[in-house]
């Protein structure tokens, strides 16, 4: 297998190849008439309908990737964390917070070479990005960035009319919705987007538009609470609402303030390079789940509060604790189901977890007493 460096030597000269000065101009594809067709049913299923009238009667054309960019304007940029290529591969090589993101954009840009399975869907306009492009994409910003990564000359698309800035939303949600790395906090700023889109619309019409549920919807504003800054950074570690629940809970509240959530966000970045590094973090999350957060924002409450550092093992068995309980009542409603023989092996469990729950509280309850005590005489 390759070294890692020579592969992306390798992009790198495919890369400059196809920003040389004879791009070929847009021309009409090549395949048969019923692939070209399938191509654009294939588009279609994907969005459920909801592309059905830009699409009608549009053909698959092969459009130079010189001629194609995104959206930049804060107000009208996907809500999707993707930053633009050479912010991904600065001198050549992937900035280090993105290497991540930057190998999935690989691959994801080799496949496209070999096949593409599904054209782009762009329509007229000008992008601050790039002067010299002539439309602007509306659905498929990922797979642009693959094929400007990997240096490909011509990407497949659909060029559709120029739609209203919420029906651009609302494609970009859906385009986005189902994946597994879109993260709240930019399903967050497609909310704000829509509503911004709707001249400032009641938040039902965007829970309608964009088929949320009001409590869904709160749960993602909540996020909103964080700075700019931050909010990029949630993003980026492509963490969910339920997973950083204590942190903007503790931010909301006063209990931490704006240096100190950084903080912790600095932490939680340096376990997921760290997770990253051993390969305990899949593609698509950064290693970090809700009991970690937890243990930061709790070791930030209690160095705030001029405490000692919780031990590492206690937010642990407190959240086992939480876990076998729940597990206990399940099986109550169960135990009547059992044979002879395993009712005998889980009374021993049972009759064994008792006496360790029995020792352990014996130990916390001498020094709780302990502490009263000390309490008292100062």
């Amino acid at each position: 297998m390759p070294k890692a460096t020579d592969r992306i030597k390798a992009l790198q000269q495919q890369r400059a190849a196809a920003l040389a000065p004879e791009a070929p101009a847009m021309e009409a594809l090549a395949a048969p008439s019923n692939e070209r067709a399938a191509d654009v049913a294939a588009v279609q299923a994907h969005f459920g309908g909801a592309l059905e009238g830009l699409v009608r009667g549009r053909a698959v054309e092969r459009i130079p990737v010189s001629d194609i960019a995104p959206e930049v304007r804060p107000e009208a940029r996907q809500p999707r964390l993707l930053p633009l290529p050479h912010e991904l591969l600065p001198d050549g090589q992937p900035a280090p917070r993105y290497a991540g993101l930057v190998a999935e954009l690989l691959a994801l840009g080799e496949s496209l070479q070999a096949r593409q399975i599904q054209p782009i869907i762009v329509y007229p306009g000008a992008s601050d990005a790039s002067p010299a492009a002539r439309y602007l994409i509306l659905v498929g910003q990922r797979r642009w960035t693959a094929a400007c990564l990997v240096g490909m000359k011509m990407l497949d698309a659909l060029v559709v009319s120029p739609p209203t800035t919420s029906e651009r939303v609302r494609l970009q949600y859906i385009e986005n919705e189902a994946r597994e790395e879109f993260s709240d906090m930019e399903r967050a700023w497609a909310l704000v987007q829509m509503k911004q889109a709707l001249g400032d619309a009641p938040w039902e019409e965007v829970e309608q538009r964009l088929q949320l549920s009001r409590a869904r919807r709160h749960q993602l504003i909540r996020l909103l609470a964080f700075t700019p800054t931050q909010q990029h950074e949630l993003a980026r570690l492509r963490l969910q609402e339920t997973q950083v629940r204590t942190l903007h809970t503790a931010l909301r509240s006063g209990q931490l303030a704006r240096d100190q959530v950084d903080a912790v966000l600095r932490q939680l970045a340096k376990i997921a390079d760290a997770r990253a590094a051993a390969g305990e973090a899949g593609a698509q999350r950064a290693g970090i789940d809700g009991p970690t957060v937890a243990r930061q924002v709790a070791r930030a409450k209690r160095a705030a509060l001029g405490q000692a550092p919780m031990p590492r093992w206690l937010p642990l068995l407190e959240a086992q604790l939480t876990r076998t309980r729940q597990a206990l009542e399940r099986a109550q409603g169960r135990a009547a189901l059992l044979s002879d023989a395993d009712v005998g092996a889980l009374l021993e469990g049972l009759v064994s977890l008792r006496d360790d729950i029995e020792r352990l509280a014996a130990v916390v309850r001498a020094r709780q007493a302990g502490g009263a005590s000390d309490a008292h005489n100062s």
